[in-house]
């Protein structure tokens, strides 16, 4: 993966979890909101563990 194509996958992923979270919360539904932030932290957490074991390109 270039850099363009790492800056839209987390672009995809961050943009589905906050919008996921926005209707949450305008829904007034916080527990759910809660859930869908710590997701959003777990698959960036997952995200950048991937990217430390894949292999430098030079």
């Amino acid at each position: 993966m270039n850099r363009e194509q790492l800056a839209d996958a987390l672009r995809r992923l961050v943009a589905t979890q906050v919008e996921d979270i926005e209707r949450a919360v305008k829904d007034g539904h916080k527990t759910i909101a809660l859930n869908e932030l710590a997701d959003l932290n777990r698959q960036l957490k997952a995200f950048a563990a991937a990217l430390k074991k894949a292999p430098a390109r030079a």
